[in-house]
């Protein structure tokens, strides 16, 4: 019994296993959480996690990390809502904005880690200060308003269904196709998994790493305009803390923090864990700072967890 136990909890069911007595407790204990109302409002305010941790996790699959997302969402924020200054025809154009800065970032690392070749951690952290000063002296203030067409595609549902629910599914099953199905797929894994055996292979280190970067700034775009549109303004510091919860909640799926393993599916209930664990404390009216100590063990249990997973396999 022992035994099987910590099969469970370790192996690949064990993260949908935790999402599932998540929901069983919050459901027991916090009578609002089962509200509709609310269960729509949890799974609206966990979209632009989600969305940025499925990038993360092309990322971290290759034994890479990107700490630049988080002050890139803040930076398409500013800059689609100053464009948009509430005006529904510069929707269009906002949005090809904010996907045209996030991919091009993301790009631009893939390119400088190639050229330069410096440990990623070293390299992004560096871009997120060259991002948050760009940012700030672009504006140091909220500045611009989100179309209402953003507004309604970032909190807005139809039958009961939030329109951003359905932006993670899309992306979602694209980025899992692409993971477990594709060459693609199968090399950036490779990569993750032994650099220089995947580049005796025949493989394209370079191009790989260039492309998981692409996708994560692209990622950080599609975040960081479903924010703006959670928030109705281009707030500066709005994505601060957003790259380090994608980190937890890729490694906490079961993605392997050192690379050559990835679950979508598994990124996915990790941000509902700690979706509902947010809204659970909040309900509880739990403070600021209470949830910081409950989030920081979170953190501690993602990578006890992640170390086992490795000694296991």
């Amino acid at each position: 019994m022992r035994e099987r136990i910590r099969a469970i909890f370790l192996g690949g069911g064990g993260i949908h296993t935790a999402l599932a007595i998540i929901i069983v407790l919050a459901t027991a204990f916090v009578p609002e959480f089962r509200h509709p109302d609310n269960i729509v409002n949890v799974l609206n305010q966990s979209a632009t996690l989600a969305v940025l941790a499925i990038g993360q996790t092309f990322v971290i699959a290759a034994g890479l990390i990107d700490l630049s997302v988080g002050q890139l969402m803040s930076l398409v924020a500013v800059l689609i809502s100053d464009l948009m200054a509430g005006r529904s025809a510069l929707a269009l154009p906002a949005f090809c904005l904010g996907i045209a800065v996030g991919t091009s970032i993301g790009l631009v690392n893939g390119v400088l880690l190639n050229i330069l070749r410096i440990h990623p951690l070293i390299l992004t952290f560096g871009m997120l200060s060259v991002l948050q000063g760009i940012t700030f002296l672009y504006t140091d203030r909220s500045i611009g308003q989100v179309s209402p067409e953003f507004l309604r595609v970032a909190s807005g549902s139809f039958a009961g269904i939030p329109f951003s629910l359905v932006i993670v599914i899309v992306l979602a099953s694209t980025a899992h196709g692409a993971l477990q199905r594709t060459r693609f797929g199968w090399h950036l894994q490779a990569v993750g998994a032994n650099e220089e055996n995947a580049r005796r292979a025949g493989i394209n280190t370079r191009g790989i790493k260039l492309v998981a970067y692409g996708i994560s700034g692209l990622s950080a775009g599609l975040a960081g305009m479903l924010l703006a549109g959670r928030l109705g303004t281009g707030y500066p510091n709005a994505g601060s803390g957003f790259e380090l919860d994608a980190i937890v909640a890729v490694v906490l799926g079961g993605t392997s923090l050192a690379g050559g393993r990835a679950t979508i599916p598994g990124t996915l209930a990790a941000v509902l864990i700690l979706a509902i664990a947010s809204n659970m404390l909040n309900l509880l009216e739990v403070p600021a700072f209470g949830q910081m100590v409950v989030k920081g063990f979170i953190v501690i249990a993602a990578i006890l967890l992640t170390q086992r997973r490795a000694a296991a396999v």
